[in-house]
């Protein structure tokens, strides 16, 4: 009788045919071109709701990829990483690519009407993809500590035994999360409400695609039909994905950028205490989002005043705000050391984020503060601010960050680093001038308020295409893994 054969051992002899530099500059190039599409072809109001909401998500993609690649490497994951033929980098960059296409059909309305079940099919696998990296990056993250404690036991026979291995549940499995720090902490807090936002998004995909389905009796318990939970998911989705990414992004720049470990004792301890507002916010934001999606939430409003209390500022507009302060703490920190002024590039990552509290903070506050008057007389230019908030405050800005932050990791130096923060620090500065001059000046579409707002946001996008180029450029060395 011939001897049974089973499978025993896999030996793992993949070579990355492309390079995280490469999936790098791809997808820096790809968001770039999907943001300034949005301008030169789809602005508002060629864009109804539903299209731009769609077509916001080829840009968010592209930035939940980059702000995966550029944790990866903060964290040196690709030397952890689990040994597969399909990487995390991999995943991401293939739902770039999906994104991108479902944004060029939803550019055009005529064309998404045409091909509807293709545009949705597009969106759907690119939502995935980036779902599937932000689970798979947030478990690599939680445990790199035990890895590189060599705590971590890898092996597990069923199901009950592969949650065992992730939590940390033994006592040296906890001892290796001792010393890890405030930029872990806060990114690992990131991710989670990145990942969270996207089981908001997928649920709201459901019922918009299948109507409530499954979800049939929840709704009816919230009170709720199928439109009225469209609504109440929305926001949460993309404010919690946005505003995590952007907590995120202060996690690993005050790593990369040293000022939790290298700086001196004061800077530090301000640096750290502005990452632990940060996170105060991550918790505090996700809390109340999920709440508003999924329990029908009404946060209240603070500082209500007018009839009906009209003003005031809305309550998780609030719990986000305190993300912002934690960055300008960080900012203050970073600044104290004289070496930082010299690095263009570097103060241009902080002008991003100060531009985002300008824009969603202090001019998003006093805009609620004073509703009796933009939803008035002032309501162009509550509608001008609702567009130049959506697309600059929030997805430029963190294009910006991000492109910025990726040019430095990758040691670009010289002429083109300085290309590349020059270019940007006048896009941001225009781009400033320009959303604020529209929103509280001449809220029409033909002023200079206007022009300078568009000029802004072009000057911007060609400063992240720039940095794809200059990326695609630098010289990285590379490591072997090998396995038995």
């Amino acid at each position: 009788m011939a001897q049974v054969e089973e499978l025993g051992v896999i030996t793992y002899t993949h070579a990355y045919t492309f390079s995280l530099k490469a999936l790098t500059a791809g997808s820096i190039a790809i968001t770039a071109v999907m943001g300034l599409l949005y301008f030169a072809i789809g602005f508002p109001p060629a864009f109804d709701t539903f299209y731009s909401a769609m077509y916001f998500h080829a840009v968010g993609l592209g930035l939940a990829a980059l702000a995966a690649y550029l944790v990866m490497d903060t964290f040196d994951l690709q030397r952890y990483e689990p040994p597969m033929d399909f990487p995390i980098p991999y995943r991401a960059f293939i739902g770039v690519v999906f994104g991108a296409l479902g944004g060029i059909l939803s550019l055009n309305p005529t064309v998404w009407k045409e091909l509807p079940d293709l545009g949705m099919l597009c969106y759907a696998t690119a939502f995935l993809f980036l779902f599937d990296v932000g689970g798979a990056l947030f478990i690599e993250l939680l445990l790199l500590p035990r890895k590189k404690a060599d705590a971590y036991c890898c092996e597990s026979h069923n199901a009950v035994e592969y949650v065992g291995r992730i939590l940390p549940l033994r006592a040296v499995d906890r001892r290796a999360y001792a010393n890890v720090g405030v930029g872990y902490w806060l990114t690992l807090a990131a991710i989670g409400s990145a990942f969270l936002a996207g089981v908001i998004g997928f649920v709201n995909l459901w019922v918009r695609a299948l109507g409530p389905s499954v979800f049939g009796g929840y709704l009816g318990w919230l009170g709720l039909d199928a439109k009225g939970f469209l609504d109440a998911t929305l926001d949460p989705h993309s404010h919690m994905m946005a505003l995590a990414i952007m907590a995120g992004i202060v996690a690993v720049a005050a790593v990369r950028f040293g000022v939790l470990e290298g700086a001196p004792r004061p800077r530090r301890t301000v640096a750290r205490a502005g990452m632990w507002i940060s996170m105060l916010g991550v918790a505090a934001m996700t809390t109340i989002l999920l709440a508003c999606a999924f329990l029908n939430f009404a946060p209240p409003t603070l500082f209500a005043s007018g009839t009906g209390g009209i003003n005031g500022i809305a309550g998780d507009d609030a719990s986000m705000s305190i993300i912002g302060l934690g960055a300008m703490v960080v900012v203050a920190a970073l600044l104290a050391e004289r070496r930082f002024w010299r690095d263009p590039l570097r103060l241009m990552v902080l002008g991003t984020w100060v531009a985002a509290v300008i824009i969603n903070v202090l001019q998003g506050f006093y805009i609620e503060l004073n509703e009796d008057k933009f939803q008035a007389a002032l309501a162009k230019n509550d509608a001008a601010f609702s567009v130049a908030q959506a697309m600059t405050g929030v997805f430029l800005l963190i294009a910006v960050s991000l492109a910025l932050l990726l040019v430095d990791r990758y040691e670009i130096n010289g002429g083109a680093r300085r290309l590349v923060a020059w270019t940007a620090g006048i896009g941001l500065l225009v781009t400033l001038v320009g959303v604020t001059l529209w929103t509280f000046v001449d809220p029409s579409h033909g002023g200079i308020s206007f022009g300078l707002y568009v000029a802004g946001i072009a000057i911007c996008w060609v400063a992240v295409l720039v940095a794809a180029w200059v990326i695609r450029t630098a010289r990285v060395d590379t490591f072997r893994r090998d396995y038995p």
